[in-house]
């Protein structure tokens, strides 16, 4: 298959675009994983699980991932595709180990370089201190409100999690998490 010029080049992209994915993933992880509880907890406590909280959710997720942020995610994904796609290019084969091999260089890269929570919380909170720079410059006072509420959320959010090196929890953690309990993550794993 090696057809569409040098088959090594297409070798090369694919295990450049595999270590890109796999460096990618524990940002892209966190701040996903992170934004979605971040979310959670700051929805109201009586919340019940049905299709308009998650639509809330996903939401608040939107709000707190707002500009570059919410593109890692988008990139890392992107990179994975195009490395197994370009492996495939190269020989059929290549393409089913690139798939295997980034994922599994990727869960070993966001075991050894995942970040606590306030890492991605304080990310979350920069970008969106920004925001209401821009709102308030540009005369929104809608948006500057929501923000600013947002924004002193956060600001709580980190300081009752930044002395806890406590990684963000998954998506299968997250369900046991109850709506709007902003130390239950903390209690939790303290408690173990």
């Amino acid at each position: 298959m090696q057809t569409l010029g040098n088959g090594n080049t297409y070798l090369l992209i694919s295990i450049g675009l595999a270590v890109i994915s796999a460096a990618l993933k524990p940002l892209s992880d966190g701040l996903l994983d992170t934004s979605l509880w971040a979310a959670k907890i700051l929805a109201p406590s009586d919340a019940e699980e049905n299709a308009a909280t998650k639509q809330l959710l996903k939401l608040g997720q939107a709000a707190l991932m707002e500009g570059w942020l919410s593109n890692v995610p988008f990139i890392a994904t992107i990179a994975l595709c195009l490395s197994v796609m370009s492996g495939f290019v190269y020989h059929w084969w290549t393409g089913i180990i690139m798939l295997f091999a980034s994922t599994a260089l990727g869960m070993l890269a966001k075991t050894l370089w995942g970040r606590p929570a306030s890492y991605y919380l304080t990310l979350m909170l920069h970008k969106l201190v920004n925001r209401v720079a821009d709102y308030r410059r540009e005369g929104d006072l809608e948006r500057l409100d929501a923000a600013q509420s947002l924004c002193e959320d956060l600001q709580y959010l980190v300081y009752l999690y930044q002395s806890s090196q406590l990684r963000p929890p998954t998506p299968e953690q997250l369900i046991e998490i109850p709506y709007g309990d902003l130390a239950c993550w903390l209690e939790r794993e303290s408690g173990r």
